[in-house]
């Protein structure tokens, strides 16, 4: 059952994956170019 939801959502799946991905790393820039400390403080993006 789950192997054939993911057969046939699998270019919704990854579209949206990419779209979180690119979502993510415009707002880490965002942090990074305006120095914004909120979003440089959110553990995703701490080292």
């Amino acid at each position: 059952m789950i192997k054939a939801l993911l057969q046939k959502y699998k270019e919704e799946i990854i579209i949206s994956l990419l779209t979180l991905y690119v979502l993510l790393l415009g707002l880490g820039v965002m942090g990074e170019l305006f120095n914004i400390q909120w979003i440089l403080n959110l553990p995703l993006f701490r080292i």
